[in-house]
């Protein structure tokens, strides 16, 4: 097969039209590098029925019933541009006649790693299915990431993988905690980069210098209402984040309407129906995209020394109790395929402090550090070093690496 960025000019010229499956901050990250190497798009397919017929960065956005069309397989080349589920779509378009590097492509195949840069190594809140429920050393990592750094790491990211159009700014730590968070993006911007950042809405950061920056997506993650969402958003305040919500949604439409704002709801026992409907109608009004999503344990720290045999801690086991698909579940669901590859292996996570970890669905990092420094560390090392970790492989032989898509899975059967 010819090289990708040759085989997207042929089909262009060609007269094909090029459409991107999938409009998240994938998608939308391939459609950034696609431009910057003078590749037309024609628009997006997504199969979420609340943005179909939108426009996104100049491109409509099309279901996958435009796959079906007469004569579609000769009229359009499809980038694959999703996280969790590129090999289910590639199959599907493989059923509709579409063949792999004659007209449809992965996403990974131009661009084999994501980029995560945790700007904040400091998080306001400690959610108890989140690590920081003080059930590790607050001290890790504990640091904001200077300007300077993030511009030396952008540079680095862009000489070691031309193809990288975005970056998400966010994993373990609140990055609106950073004062440097619309420099950067700014920056990122400068360098053609989209950034994705992740809030709990909780710190009365200065948004409106934040939406002047202009980050590509936001993504606000809620778990109820009123006292059910401080549950589980646990150190948090309802009314700070309600309040704060509607700041962005009028700085949003006063400054920078084209951002997308995805608002993740986390589905526990205590949370569904009523404030479920009550949240989807505020997004509904605001223009947020609404995301029911059941809640796990995302701590794979805590995941895996469970599947060892060891008790969760005090916190996990309070979350778990509140889970609408119990961690038994997840786990029979995720070793039933643990001979898939694992999705996070694509993410090179960049910390705070410039470790990198192998893994950025694990927190603690006793066995995870692979790197001391990123900037002094070649990608061919990382990569090398992630495969070949004793974490690595441990989370493997339980297979523990596909419990998060078997909760991204969950979550898209039951919206779709």
């Amino acid at each position: 097969m010819i090289a990708p960025l040759e085989l997207l000019q042929h089909k262009g010229a060609k007269g094909q039209r090029i459409f991107i499956y999938g409009a998240g901050s994938q998608g939308r990250g391939v459609l950034r590098a696609l431009c910057r190497n003078g590749i037309a798009v024609a628009g997006f397919i997504d199969r979420n029925p609340d943005i179909q017929g939108r426009i996104l960065a100049g491109l409509p956005i099309v279901g996958p019933s435009v796959l079906e069309a007469a004569g579609a397989m000769d009229s359009m080349f499809v980038i694959v541009a999703v996280f969790f589920f590129e090999r289910e779509i590639s199959a599907h378009l493989e059923s509709l006649g579409f063949i792999k590097g004659e007209s449809y492509l992965s996403y990974s195949v131009m661009k084999p790693h994501d980029y995560a840069v945790e700007v904040s190594g400091v998080c306001n809140l400690h959610c108890i299915s989140c690590p920081r429920a003080e059930r590790y050393p607050a001290g890790r990592n504990a640091m904001m990431m200077g300007l300077e750094t993030f511009k030396k790491v952008i540079n680095k990211i862009q000489g070691e993988a031309p193809f990288v159009g975005n970056i998400q700014l966010y994993q373990w730590g609140e990055p609106t905690l950073n004062p440097e968070l619309p420099n950067m993006i700014r920056y990122a911007h400068e360098k053609d980069m989209f950034c994705t950042i992740s809030s709990n809405l909780n710190h009365n950061a200065d948004f409106r210098s934040l939406m002047e920056s202009r980050p590509e997506c936001l993504r606000l993650s809620v778990s109820g209402m009123g006292a059910n969402y401080e549950i589980t958003h646990t150190g948090g305040s309802w009314q700070s984040f309600i309040a704060n919500v509607e700041i962005i949604g009028k700085l949003r439409h006063e400054i920078h309407p084209e951002m997308r704002v995805e608002l993740y709801y986390h589905l526990y026992r205590h949370n569904t129906e009523a404030q479920q409907k009550e949240v989807g109608m505020l997004c509904q009004r605001l223009d947020f995209e609404f995301h029911p999503v059941p809640a796990y344990i995302i701590s794979l720290d805590d995941v895996l020394a469970y599947c060892e045999g060891r008790p969760l801690p005090a916190a996990a086991q309070r979350a778990r109790a509140l889970l609408l698909v119990d961690l038994d579940e997840g786990l029979r669901q995720a070793r039933a395929e643990s001979g898939l590859s694992c999705d996070a292996l694509r993410v090179i996570m960049i910390n705070a402090d410039l470790s990198v970890s192998a893994c950025m669905m694990f927190y603690d990092p006793d066995m995870n550090n692979i790197a001391d420094n990123y900037l002094e560390t070649p990608l061919d090392k990382i990569v090398a070093r992630q495969t070949t970790s004793a974490l690595c492989q441990s989370c493997r032989k339980h297979g523990v690496h596909r419990y998060c898509g078997v909760y991204a899975r969950i979550s898209e059967e039951e919206r779709y």
